[in-house]
């Protein structure tokens, strides 16, 4: 009973730190000069990130198993790995500038995770006793870690290509005005040599 109450604590502080840090993260998208709501930003990060470790601790202290029975297990799981790949960077470099791909998706993971969306998997299940085998924990565990890993990989690549194409767009519209007024030059310069002809 202890465990689930601590589970439910941990859970409520998470869900109310990720709607404070979804708004933080709009306004820092609107309104880039305000570093000091980045910094408290990141500061919720980590108040999210332990929570949601306390949470799957006492979850797994509860029910006697590594939390991965059901949806919200493993979505609460995947968010948690989503929180480890994004603070590996952080701590190999002090800026950081993959955190404005890998924020958004960590906040909104694990802002559904903790939503009242899935009340009816909060409760934590018995596992059959087929799945309760340690290998298929531990499959199942680095199958969550490699789609987090997937997931950013992908928004990475969609990121590398939207900078690629914005300054492949803006090179060519440089281009293009200069093209354009060569190009008039030539037409105005051909109707007077026509001119000149007749």
């Amino acid at each position: 009973m202890l465990f689930a109450t601590l589970e439910h604590i941990l859970t409520h502080i998470s869900f109310s730190t990720i709607s404070i840090l979804i708004t933080i993260h709009f306004i820092t998208l609107l309104v880039r000069e305000l570093g000091g709501l980045r910094d408290s930003s990141e500061k919720g990060m980590i108040v999210t990130f332990f929570s949601i470790t306390g949470s799957l601790v006492s979850r797994w202290a509860s029910s006697g198993h590594f939390p991965l029975s059901n949806l919200y297990e493993s979505l609460i799981f995947l968010s948690w790995a989503l929180y480890v790949l994004h603070t590996i960077p952080k701590i190999q470099n002090s800026k950081n500038d993959l955190s404005t791909i890998t924020t958004p998706s960590t906040i909104l993971t694990q802002g559904f995770a903790t939503s009242g969306l899935l009340t009816e998997m909060h409760k934590s299940t018995i596992i059959l006793l087929a799945l309760q085998s340690q290998w298929l924990m531990m499959h199942v565990s680095m199958m969550l870690l490699s789609y987090a890993t997937l997931l950013y990989g992908s928004l990475l690549s969609v990121a590398i290509l939207i900078i690629r194409f914005r300054n492949n767009f803006h090179f060519f519209s440089k281009r293009k005005n200069v093209l354009n007024k060569t190009f008039f030059s030539l037409v105005i310069l051909n109707i007077f040599m026509q001119k000149e002809v007749l």
